[in-house]
């Protein structure tokens, strides 16, 4: 797919490519430091939920000069995740977000593990989410396409209340392959955090008896 852009001199692309490149090995050192969290015996007695429903902003920076574009393009949304946990530090999330711009927007759904590690008043969190993204482009005769996506991320909440949390920040590399071609999407996200039930230090899943 071809997108008529002004196109950015040599040195403009050369800066965005080296900026791209750099995305997924700052996503995987992300990644492996909260799971490195989420592995280490809790210190503190402090619950883990059972339910998390989060909900909030988030902003991705797109590759968009995989579509033609002289330089990525910054879209706003929305972000909400849904996660059920079996078992102490471990659990599995959904999410469904959206995110939009003046010429293209990018919503995706997905599932998948989520690791967690509590320390005090702070829950950090590791997710590794795959699922189905689409993106129309609003350029000449808009087109749109349907791939699959693959969510790295994780990061930290912070407790307002036995209910409520604020989600500090949640980033996530974001790899998706729309029109055939690669992008390496990076995404901020915060809001807000309902919490149901509690899991207990100590506690393990119920077991069947005949």
């Amino acid at each position: 797919m071809t997108v008529h852009q002004p196109v950015a001199t040599p040195l403009v692309h050369l800066k965005a490519d080296v900026q791209l490149a750099r995305i997924p090995g700052m996503a995987a050192t992300l990644l492996l430091l909260l799971l490195t969290f989420c592995t280490v015996r809790p210190a503190a007695a402090q619950d883990i939920p059972r339910v998390q429903v989060f909900a909030g902003y988030s902003y991705t920076r797109f590759d968009s000069p995989s579509f033609g574009f002289s330089k990525p393009s910054g879209l706003n949304g929305y972000n909400f995740s849904p996660a059920f946990n079996l078992i102490r530090g471990f659990g599995v999330a959904a999410e469904v977000s959206g995110q939009y711009g003046s010429n293209l927007n990018l919503r995706d759904i997905a599932v998948g593990p989520q690791f967690l590690y509590p320390k005090g008043k702070t829950l950090f969190f590791g997710h590794v989410l795959i699922g189905s993204v689409r993106s129309l482009v609003r350029v000449g005769n808009n087109e749109e396409d349907t791939d699959r996506a693959v969510a790295l991320g994780g990061g930290m909440d912070f407790d307002l209340s036995s209910r409520f949390s604020v989600r500090v920040f949640q980033v996530d590399y974001l790899h998706t392959s729309l029109f055939s071609e690669t992008q390496n999407n990076l995404r901020f996200s915060t809001g807000l955090v309902y919490r149901w039930g509690a899991i207990k230090k100590g506690h393990r899943a119920p077991t069947l008896t005949p």
